[in-house]
């Protein structure tokens, strides 16, 4: 995962905009993924993280 694709993930999860400077770190454990911003820890199953990141491609190509 880079920095990038997790704060699109992050973003999508909060509803605002979250630069990937601001991701502090991204860990893998079992099923989930946890994004750390300064702020905010988010647990998200990796499914999801899939999802949204899918969601956010498929909103791009149709622009």
């Amino acid at each position: 995962m880079t920095a990038i694709e997790a704060a699109i993930v992050a973003s999508m999860d909060l509803g605002r905009s979250i630069l990937p400077e601001f991701i502090e770190a991204v860990y893998g454990y079992g099923d989930d993924v946890a994004i750390v911003t300064s702020d905010a820890i988010i647990t998200l199953p990796i499914q999801t993280f899939h999802n949204y990141l899918t969601d956010w491609l498929d909103a791009l190509i149709e622009v």
